[in-house]
Parts: C-alpha cells; structure tokens; sequence
C-alpha cells in the first residue's frame, strides 16, 4: 500500500487529501497519512476530517510516506519538492511545477537522478474532454482557447498566465507536439492584484501551427472551452460542462464525454506510477514547455507596455 501525504491544505490541497481519502477506501492501494500546513489549525483541520495525521512542517513526515502532494504557493515548490526528492519520495506536484525554467529542469533532472515519479499537475489532461478531443482530432492547424472566472477565493502568487492560462498552452502543445515558438503577441493587465489577471496572446508556432489563448480571472463569469480546427472540421470541447461538439460540412455531432472527476482520475494515475514505476501522463519535460511558454507570454506583455 502507498502511504501519502498532501503538503498544502489550503482549497485545492483539501481536494487532494478528499481524494487520497475516497481512493483508500475504494481500492485500498493507497493511504492518506499526514496532511501538512504551515497553518497547523487547517491541517488539523483537513486531517480530522479524512482520518489523517497532521503536522506543520512537511520534514516531520517524509520518514513514514511514500509519496506527496505538493499543493502549495508556487514560490515554494522548488523547495519543497527538492527535498521531497532528497528523501526519495515520489512527487505529484500542482502546476506550475515551478517560479521560474530553471527550477523546474533542475527538479526534472533530480528526479531523473533519483529515478522518483514527478507528476505534473496539469489536471486537464485528466479531464474526459481532453481524452475525447485526443481521440477525434487528425491534424489540427489553429487552435482557440477561452479561460475565464470571477476573482478566486484562493492563493494568487503568479500571473493569470501561469494561474489557469497554463493549462491551455499545456494542452495545445501537447496535441501539436511541442514545436518551437516563433512568434508570440499579446496584451494584458493587472487589474485587482500586483500579477497579471487578464491576459490574451496570440502564439506562432514552429510547423504552421497557430493559437489564441484567453485568461482571466475578473470575468463576470466562468468558461473553460477550446476549438481545435483542421481541414474540413472544427472541434469544440468544453471542458466545464464535458462536451464536444464536432463540426463538418453539413453536419453537427453533440458528444457527452462522460462525469469522470479530472482530480480523481489524475491522482489515480500518480498512484499507478508509483506502484508500477511506469512514466505519468505528464512528464517533467511537457511541463517545462508549458511553464516555458506561459513565462514567455507574461514577458511579452510587460515588454510591450
């Protein structure tokens, strides 16, 4: 059995130990046993709730777990995934993996090293959408993507670029297969925080390849959608509501992609590695393209004020 540990229990750390939690019950192959916060009272808190143990500084348990979860500030990532790795644990880190490129290759080499799991946390990979989308698409040419919400209840240390643009530019280099950048335009602001918070960039890639990203999070409303164009065909996935629509010359096609929760199937799958010492979905590297790109894209926009 896999014993683990969710370091950050703030919104989204509170979901993973959920997980963690329903999973042992449901397969017995993993179990959640520490939840760690540097606010011991909502680790407490987290821990009580799902059975856990809970503790204020990480370091306290990595001597009794296998693996973790890392869902804490961005800024903090590199530090504690590198000692995490240190101590030979396998790590399912939230995006952005990391603050800046160069942190990011130094954990994916470090756990090469080591030969740990490092998962990255790009969770719309999990998403029944994306895997309809993956199974529908030929050679798809541009691509359109749309990310907006109202402000957040949660922690906001980076740009929107790399808050929820990011999974966008994930996904799209992932279907185009991670070609080189060209040529990048974009706007954006910073409107109710010091980062960015509402971005839109247009991106040129190496291959003939093209997209239009869209971010925000000050929209009066939330919409996570993306429209996949090739010859003869549009594809359009949202990701909110699981559906596709496919589009061809005189005909339209609704397709219900299924309720599976992304959060779960993706934590399911870190698990699966970690028993079977087999690569995850998204590899350390595909997660540098996509930091890469996001931090790319923010530059961009501070250039050209």
């Amino acid at each position: 059995m896999i014993k683990a540990a969710v370091i950050g229990a703030g919104y989204l750390g509170c979901h993973h130990a959920r997980v963690y939690s329903l999973l042992a019950r449901e397969t017995g192959e993993v179990e959640l046993a520490a939840v760690c916060d540097t606010d011991i009272g909502r680790a407490r808190e987290v821990a009580e709730t799902y059975g856990a143990r809970a503790c204020s500084d990480y370091r306290e348990v990595l001597g009794l777990v296998d693996a973790v979860s890392i869902v804490t500030p961005t800024v903090s990532h590199y530090e504690i995934a590198a000692d995490c790795l240190m101590a030979g644990k396998d790590i399912l880190l939230e995006k952005p993996v990391c603050a800046t490129l160069a942190q990011a290759r130094k954990l994916g080499a470090l756990a090469a090293e080591k030969g740990l799991i490092l998962q990255a946390g790009h969770i719309e990979r999990f998403n029944p959408v994306a895997e309809k989308v993956l199974s529908l698409l030929g050679k798809p040419v541009f691509i359109e993507a749309e990310r907006i919400s109202p402000f957040p209840e949660r922690s906001l240390d980076v740009d929107v670029t790399l808050d929820v643009m990011i999974h966008d530019l994930d996904f799209a280099l992932h279907v185009f297969g991670c070609p080189e950048v060209k040529e990048i335009r974009a706007a954006g602001a910073s409107i109710v925080t010091g980062k960015l918070d509402t971005v839109k960039a247009w991106v040129d890639f190496e291959g003939g390849h093209s997209a239009f990203f869209s971010a925000s999070r000050i929209a009066a409303e939330k919409r996570r959608t993306m429209k996949f164009i090739e010859e003869g065909k549009l594809v359009d996935a949202d990701f909110l509501l699981k559906r596709v629509t496919i589009k061809t010359v005189g005909n339209e096609e609704h397709i219900d992609a299924g309720a599976a929760e992304p959060l779960k199937e993706e934590i399911k799958d870190f698990i699966r590695c970690v028993t079977t010492r087999t690569a995850p979905r998204v590899s350390p590297r595909e997660a540098e393209f996509a930091l890469g790109l996001a931090l790319k894209i923010s530059d961009t926009v501070r250039s050209s004020r």
